[in-house]
């Protein structure tokens, strides 16, 4: 596809009113844990079509005013492909610059996803293609908070190319960067390649934008751009394109988990160094304008959070902090005249020492002090500079206790030793030993992103700390030598002894839907899901294999491939890895 093709418009025409155009999708991984979460749809033509330049048609096609017609019609049968995709799996569609921001581009996308129920605007990733120096900037940006502004995200394709590329990331602000196919090329060998990507992953944390490498074709490009902090990936290396039947086929995906995971396993481990997000204070908001007396009880409220003050915003945006003794002290008047303004919002991801780099850099002559920690474009909390040093004073390093901050639970890292410290164990005192632990079950929220979309970070927080204290309370009171971890989000792992954790987590199921039936104030609360694997830890090698086994499990369940057995409407399900044809298969 060089795009040196030129097409008339009766070729292009006809192969709009012909449906002759096919929809192939290409995987799009996430380097965390090698699950494809989402697949670019690319158009192509039957194999007895005499066009074959598919960059060259669509320049064709723009330049004889089809353009419109013929994304319309690639835009449609992509969606339409993905009406049956498993819940979550995002959809990438591509759109020029013309196309996106044509006036009709809102209403005919809503009228396809209308045709595809159970496909929401927030699986829907609009990919902006390249750009040229004449097109409009400003004419794009409007359209990018209206389709946000619906429940759609965006993508900016080939991100850094071109002069301009930077002006048009900050003008667009998009959701998702895709980077140049050029920085990764060769990455592995050029430094000054790394040092770039190095900055985009930089700026996507201060910004809250998700980076994507596109154009993987080796496995040592795949290893440096994740050791370079790049969360997704895509290119030959982990998938070529395919019909929508292949790309889900057990053959595929087996390929594809293989090439990640031979790189998986050479990366370095996750850093123990928490984020400003894990031990920030909750800190409740209010507007510049509202009323001191107003402010004061606001602060006050049980929802306020354990910050002491109060975060202001203005206009949607942060614009500074009260403290409740600025209040107590001042009785007239608004939040804005007693409001302090030197300090610095900075996205909740940073961790410890990316966030006193950001903090130093200012250039304030005085350090700015609270810090209003971010989850995405929404204030969540505080964490003051003293915070950050009484961690280094105390440990001596940028290190946290390995506990969560959202539950306070031992973290991954925790769950990791112990894994290993019962595998171990297991080897020395025999696979059948009762005191090593034999069983592990992971526990998540059923659809808990969408539930934070809809509800917010401060309310999704909740929902988890809830979660943790029923596993408390219905397993380990009963059980108190299990093992509890917070993986990360929604997701804790329970490890026990041999067949002592099937009913308690299938109580566990019941009781958390009993609870959201019984209680007004837990109304609307999604389910959880149980996934029990029964005597993995005696035949796991190490606390990868536990991992692997358990996103393959997830993700068969998840397409339909495997059902378990069901609990509580579908929402507990056991395998026995010792027993199981499936899962000793998967963990081989």
């Amino acid at each position: 596809m060089t795009g040196n093709a030129n097409y008339n418009p009766t070729q292009i025409a006809s192969l709009i009113a012909e449906s002759r155009l096919d929809v192939h999708f290409q995987p799009i991984v996430d380097l965390h844990d090698g699950l494809v979460i989402a697949y670019e749809a690319l158009t192509r033509t039957p194999a007895d079509s005499p066009v074959r330049d598919l960059e060259g048609l669509f320049r064709s096609a723009e330049r004889h005013g089809l353009i419109w017609p013929l994304e319309e019609l690639t835009r449609r049968n992509a969606i339409a492909a993905a009406a049956v995709w498993p819940p979550g799996t995002r959809l990438f569609l591509n759109c020029t610059p013309a196309v996106f921001a044509d006036p009709r581009f809102l209403v005919s996308l809503g009228r396809d996803l209308s045709q595809a129920p159970g496909l929401a605007p927030d699986r829907i990733v609009l990919e902006i293609t390249e750009l040229s120096e004449e097109q409009s900037v400003p004419e794009l940006a409007d359209q990018v908070r209206r389709v946000v502004a619906a429940g759609f995200q965006v993508a900016l394709d080939d991100a850094g190319a071109g002069a301009s590329g930077l002006n048009r990331m900050m003008a667009l602000r998009p959701q998702w960067v895709k980077l140049d196919r050029e920085f990764v090329r060769r990455i592995d060998r050029d430094a000054l390649r790394q040092n770039l990507v190095r900055f985009f992953v930089h700026y996507a944390r201060m910004s809250g934008v998700q980076v994507l490498a596109e154009g993987i074709e080796s496995a040592q490009e795949l290893q440096t751009v994740a050791s370079l902090g790049v969360r997704f990936a895509q290119g030959y290396y982990l998938g070529k394109p395919g019909a929508r039947d292949h790309t889900t086929s057990a053959e595929y995906l087996g390929q594809l988990r293989s090439r990640w995971a031979s790189v998986e396993t050479s990366l370095p481990q996750e850093l123990a160094e928490p984020t400003i997000r894990s031990v920030c204070r909750p800190m409740g908001c209010c507007e510049a304008a509202t009323p001191i007396a107003e402010a004061r009880r606001a602060a006050t409220a049980p929802e306020a959070g354990v910050g002491g003050g109060l975060i202001v915003t203005e206009s949607g945006r942060v614009a500074g902090w009260c403290s409740a003794r600025a209040m107590n002290t001042t009785g007239s008047g608004t939040i804005r005249a007693i409001m302090s303004t030197n300090i610095a919002a900075l996205p909740g991801t940073l961790r410890l020492h990316e966030c006193l780099s950001e903090v130093v850099r200012t250039g304030a002559d005085e350090l700015a002090d609270p810090i209003v920690v971010m989850s995405g474009e929404q204030p969540v909390g505080i964490v003051r500079l003293r915070d950050i040093l009484r961690i280094v004073a105390t440990e001596g390093r940028l290190t946290s206790s390995g506990r969560t901050g959202t539950t306070g639970l031992p973290g991954r890292g925790k769950a990791d030793e112990h894994i290993s410290e019962q595998i171990a164990a297991r080897r020395a005192a025999g696979a059948d030993h009762a005191s090593t632990h034999a069983d592990a079950a992971f526990i998540d929220v059923r659809a808990f992103v969408a539930f934070e979309g809809r509800h917010g970070r401060r309310r999704a927080d909740q929902l988890v700390r809830d979660l943790a204290e029923m596993i408390s309370a219905v397993v380990l009171s009963s059980l108190p030598d299990a093992f509890l971890a917070h993986l990360g989000e929604d997701r804790f792992l329970l490890t026990a002894p041999a067949g002592l954790l099937r009913a308690r987590v299938a109580r566990l199921v019941e009781a958390f839907d009993e609870q959201a039936a019984r209680e007004p104030e837990a109304a609307g609360r999604p389910a959880v899901l149980g996934l029990c694997i029964e005597g993995v830890l005696q035949s796991a090698t190490c606390c990868r294999d536990v991992y692997r086994l358990e996103q393959r499990l997830r993700e068969q369940v998840r397409d339909g491939q495997l059902a378990g057995e069901s609990r509580a409407s579908g929402s507990m399900l056991v395998f026995h890895d010792a027993a199981c044809p499936t899962a000793q298969r998967l963990a081989a």
